[in-house]
């Protein structure tokens, strides 16, 4: 079965790719690359697993009616636009920032996709949790289902579970992934066999309130934590969406030797805290390592003049 634009059925055939790199060679480290960007043309990546089960309870709910929020190139508000036209669901996006002459590719494909998009200053988006907020939204739209920001919740963490059913997850000592809101790692981790370490990547900075989200997020579920996952708090990269120009030489390179792109946000960051272990010897040899490239590389469109940038910056330093 082929996966098409009109489908929300996951593609079957989501390749394992192995990684060949010198610095991991030389460390005796095996990096395998788990596709998930391949799972569905436009509901990419882990955002397809976020959102399974959000939608398929509203679409058994009376209201048919979901809100979320994000930015100007939120992954989440296109897949859940696209997830929404195809599923029956009125999408509703309540956008941080004032609403620009010139909407992002993003935001010009969720309408297209009937996704209703509200625009609200960084101040008031800084209220998206506060009651009356949420029913001035309900006294404008109607009611609807609240999907918090990224997607994350006991849905997702469900959705995330199948991830890694995707490959032969008692192959790998250690599976990597990005995270943003703690709702696919927390997938991975109520998943993984015993003896499979979890190491995430926040992409914020300050991230380390995660261990405590994904903790909750795994008891929401009815998860007892495991252990035997970590976050590495060093791989921001400054911030949310921020590109040095270390992090635009190391997708570079990879880009060379694999062909697969990588984007900033989320994968590259993982990429590079691996990349990085490895250089340090905190992987040991024989150790073999599934990373998550968790999509989103719609998201690159408005990414690519500073990766342009940060990677010629790069090379006249070198």
């Amino acid at each position: 079965m082929n996966v098409n634009e009109s489908s929300c059925v996951v593609n079957p055939k989501v390749p394992v790719v192995p990684v060949e790199l010198p610095d991991f060679q030389k460390a005796g480290v095996r990096l395998d690359l788990l596709r998930l960007d391949r799972v569905h043309p436009m509901i990419s990546g882990n955002k397809w697993f976020k959102l399974k089960y959000a939608l398929e309870a509203v679409q058994d709910s009376a209201c048919k009616r979901v809100l979320s929020f994000g930015g100007a190139w939120s992954n989440h508000i296109h897949a859940l636009a696209y997830a929404g036209r195809e599923r029956g669901v009125e999408t509703v996006a309540v956008i941080r920032g004032e609403r620009p002459s010139l909407l992002s590719d993003t935001l010009v494909d969720a309408e297209n996709w009937g996704m209703s998009l509200e625009f609200v200053s960084r101040e008031q988006y800084r209220n998206k949790n506060d009651e009356l907020f949420l029913q001035q939204l309900r006294a404008k739209y109607g009611d609807f289902h609240l999907l918090p920001e990224g997607g994350s919740g006991e849905w997702v963490v469900n959705g995330c579970r199948e991830i890694l059913s995707l490959c032969v997850a008692s192959d790998y000592d250690v599976v990597c992934s990005a995270c943003g809101t703690g709702g696919t790692l927390a997938g991975l981790i109520a998943s993984k066999p015993k003896g499979l370490e979890v190491l995430g990547v926040p992409v914020l900075k300050g991230g380390g309130f995660l261990y405590q989200d994904i903790r909750r997020l795994l008891q929401q579920s009815g998860v007892d934590d495991p252990g035997g996952w970590e976050l590495d708090l060093d791989g921001h990269e400054g911030g949310y969406a921020k590109v040095t120009s270390e992090l635009a030489e190391s997708m570079q390179q990879f880009f060379e030797a694999t062909g697969i792109e990588l984007e900033p946000v989320y994968t590259g960051k993982a990429f590079l805290a691996l990349q990085r272990k490895v250089v340090r010897g905190e992987l040991a040899r024989g150790c073999r390592v599934l990373l998550i490239h968790t999509g989103g590389m719609q998201g690159l469109r408005g990414m690519r003049e500073t990766l342009l940038k940060k990677l010629k910056q790069s090379r006249e330093i070198s």
